[in-house]
C-alpha cells in the first residue's frame, strides 16, 4: 500500500525467500538480492530472445531440408515416369513379342470353312480357336429336330488342337509338351478364362463333340447328332400307323371288346343295334351277343364274330361267375345258299352262386326273353357247358326238324368269316383314307413350318456372311495377336488357325 511507505526511504518486501527493495520516492530501482531489477529483467529478456532466435533458425533449416527432399523425390519420380512406358505402349510391346511367337495360318467365319482348311494341309500342327454357337453347328435336319432356344445363338470360344496325319513327330511332341503353356498364352491374348480345348479327329466327330460341350454348358442338354448322310427332309419317310380291327389281331379279345378298345365307346353299336346285326342273315361283323341281366334295357356285356362255338368258349373262360342272356346266329351251307337259325342263351355260370345271382337270373329271365325276341332254340347252362358242333346240329334237328350236318355248319362258318373279313377290309380302308387325309394335312403344315424356319435361318446366315467378308478384309491386315483380340470380342462367329512357337 502506498500509504505504508510514504515516511520511509525504502521498504523491503519478502516473497518466497527473495528480498525486494523499492525506492519509496521514485520506485524506479528495484533490487533483488543485491541485483538491480532492471538488469535482471534485461538479462532475462536477452536470454529469451536468444532462445527464440535459435529455435527459429532450427525450424527454418528443417523446413528448407524438407522442401529439398520433396523436390528430390519429385525429380526422381519424373525420371522414372520418363523411362516407364505407358499402358498403351506396354500392351503394344507385349503384342509385338506375341507376334513373334504365333503366326496366322488361316482364318474365316464358319466351322465348315475351318475343316476345309485343315483338310488341305495335313502336315501341320495347329491351334485353332473358334467362336461358334449351337445354331451354327447343327445342319438343317438336326436343327429342325431341336427345339429353338435363345442361348442357341450365344457364341462360345473353343480351341481345336490339330495334328495332321502327315505332321512331323517333333512338331507333334513339341505341342504335346507345351499344350498347357500354349493354351494359357492364347487365353491371355483372347481375354478368356478357358478356351474349352477339343482334339480334332474328323469333321463330323469333332462337330458332335463341340455340340456335346455346348450341351453341358446349358444344363446337360443333348442335341441331335449330325451324320454324314443326314437327309434334307424326313417328311417323305414318315408313314401313318393304324391299329387293325381284325379278329385275327385282337390278342384273344372278342370282336366287340377289340372294337371298343380301338374305336371307343361312341363308335361301337348299342345293345339294340348289335342285336339287329346278329338277327340279320348276313349281318357283319357280329354273329353273337351277350347282355347283362336287366328288366328295362339291353346292356351289352360282349359280342363276337366267331359263331356259337366261340360264344361257348368265351362263356367258360370269362363269364363263369356271371348271369347273362344272349343270342347267336347259327348258319348252315347248302346248295341254295345259307340256312340260318337263332340260338338264345340263358346263362348262369357255375360260380354264380348265392341268393343275389339266383334272384338276378329269375327276375330277369322273362324281361330279357321279351327283349331278345324270337329264337329257333334255347341253350341252358347244362347245354352250353358241353357245347360242340355235333350238339348244335342235334339241337337244330330236334327243335327245327331240319336235317343238318356238321360239314354244312363248318362250311357256312367259313363263308361267314370271309364276309366278315371283307367287312373289316372296307372299314380299314375307310379309316385309313380318313387318317391319310388328316396326316396329309398335318405333314403339309409341318413342311410349311419347316421351310419357314429354314428360310429364317438361311437369311440370318446370309446377313452374317456379308459382315464376315468385311471382317476378313480387316483381318488380312492384322497379325495374330491383333486378330485374336478382335475375335475375342465375340460379336460374330469366326475362327483362326495358328502356328505357335513359344521358344522365339
Amino acid at each position: 500500500d502506498r500509504d505504508d511507505v510514504i515516511s520511509d526511504r525504502s521498504v523491503t518486501f519478502s516473497d518466497c525467500g527473495d528480498e525486494i527493495i523499492l525506492d519509496t520516492v521514485s520506485c524506479e530501482e528495484i533490487i533483488v538480492n543485491g541485483v538491480s531489477w532492471k538488469d535482471e529483467l534485461s538479462e532475462s529478456h536477452d536470454a529469451e530472445g536468444n532462445a527464440n532466435s535459435v529455435k527459429e533458425v532450427d525450424e527454418t533449416a528443417a523446413a528448407m531440408e524438407t522442401a529439398e527432399v520433396r523436390e528430390t523425390h519429385k525429380e526422381a519420380e519424373k525420371k522414372v515416369a520418363a523411362t516407364k512406358p505407358s499402358a498403351a505402349e506396354a500392351k503394344e510391346q507385349e503384342l509385338k513379342k506375341a507376334a513373334e511367337k504365333i503366326k496366322v495360318f488361316a482364318y474365316g467365319g464358319l466351322y465348315d470353312e475351318m475343316t476345309e482348311a485343315l483338310d488341305r494341309d495335313k502336315d501341320k500342327v495347329l491351334l485353332g480357336i473358334i467362336t461358334t454357337s449351337v445354331e451354327e453347328l447343327l445342319d438343317d435336319e438336326a436343327y429342325m429336330r431341336t427345339e429353338s432356344k435363345t442361348y442357341h445363338s450365344e457364341l462360345t470360344p473353343i480351341s481345336i488342337q490339330y495334328s495332321g496325319p502327315d505332321a512331323h513327330y517333333n512338331e507333334v511332341d513339341y505341342y504335346k509338351n507345351h499344350s498347357h503353356e500354349i493354351e494359357s498364352f492364347c487365353e491371355r491374348l483372347f481375354n478368356v478364362d478357358r478356351l474349352n480345348p477339343i482334339v480334332y479327329s474328323d469333321k463330323i466327330e469333332t462337330r458332335n463333340r463341340m455340340l456335346n460341350l455346348l450341351g453341358e454348358a446349358h444344363q446337360d442338354e443333348g442335341y441331335p447328332e449330325v451324320t454324314s448322310d443326314s437327309p434334307s427332309s424326313t417328311v417323305s419317310q414318315k408313314a401313318a400307323r393304324f391299329r387293325t380291327m381284325r379278329v385275327a389281331d385282337t390278342g384273344g379279345l372278342t370282336a366287340y371288346k377289340h372294337a371298343l378298345n380301338v374305336q371307343g365307346a361312341d363308335a361301337v353299336p348299342d345293345g339294340l343295334s348289335l342285336l339287329r346285326i346278329v338277327r340279320e342273315p348276313l349281318g357283319t361283323p357280329y354273329n353273337w351277343v351277350l347282355f347283362k341281366p336287366s328288366k328295362e334295357e339291353l346292356i351289352i356285356e360282349d359280342g363276337g364274330s366267331g359263331g356259337v362255338m366261340e360264344l361257348a368258349n368265351v362263356l367258360h373262360r370269362d363269364y363263369n361267375d356271371q348271369v347273362l342272356f344272349g343270342l347267336a346266329r347259327v348258319s348252315f351251307a347248302n346248295d341254295f345258299g345259307l340256312s340260318q337259325f337263332w340260338c338264345a342263351l340263358e346263362w348262369k355260370g357255375e360260380n354264380a352262386s348265392g341268393v343275389k345271382a339266383l334272384k338276378s337270373y329269375t327276375e330277369s329271365l322273362a324281361p330279357m326273353a321279351d327283349r331278345i325276341g324270337d329264337r329257333s332254340f334255347t341253350l341252358s347252362n347244362s347245354s352250353a357247358m358241353d357245347l360242340s358242333p355235333q350238339i348244335v346240329v342235334d339241337f337244330v334237328k330236334k327243335s327245327c326238324n331240319k336235317n343238318m350236318t356238321v360239314q354244312a355248319l363248318e362250311h357256312a362258318h367259313e363263308m361267314e368269316q370271309k364276309a366278315i373279313e371283307e367287312y373289316w377290309d372296307k372299314l380299314e380302308a375307310k379309316e385309313k383314307a380318313k387318317q391319310d387325309a388328316l396326316n396329309a394335312e398335318k405333314l403339309e403344315r409341318e413342311e410349311e413350318e419347316r421351310e419357314a424356319r429354314l428360310k429364317i435361318r438361311a437369311n440370318k446366315l446370309a446377313d452374317a456372311k456379308d459382315i464376315r467378308e468385311t471382317r476378313n478384309k480387316k483381318w488380312s491386315k492384322m497379325n495374330a495377336p491383333e486378330l485374336l483380340e478382335d475375335l475375342g470380342k465375340r460379336d460374330l462367329s469366326g475362327w483362326v488357325l495358328l502356328q505357335v512357337d513359344l521358344d522365339k
